[in-house]
């Protein structure tokens, strides 16, 4: 079952950027792949913050990325670990 990030800012406050760590994402086009490769599975690692905006950064096995909470929102889907 997947998760989707809810809110009406646009921006993550620390709270909500800090409670991301650790939750397990997927790209959104691959959201719905029912034979997902673990490779396309990463995790929220890490929380910076640049010019008073919040962003978390994004492991995957080949890949790190950081994004805004639109970014975020627009790219990417929580997992819901059961």
């Amino acid at each position: 079952m997947n998760i989707n990030i809810f809110g009406f800012s646009d921006q993550f406050t620390p709270k909500d950027a800090f409670e991301l760590l650790n939750s397990h994402v997927v790209r959104k086009e691959d959201e719905n792949n029912k034979n997902l490769p673990i490779e396309k599975i990463g995790f929220v690692a890490g929380v910076i913050t640049l010019n008073d905006e919040v962003e978390v950064m994004i492991k995957f096995p080949n890949e790190l990325i950081q994004l805004t909470k639109i970014n975020f929102s627009e790219q990417m889907t929580l997992l819901e670990m059961l």
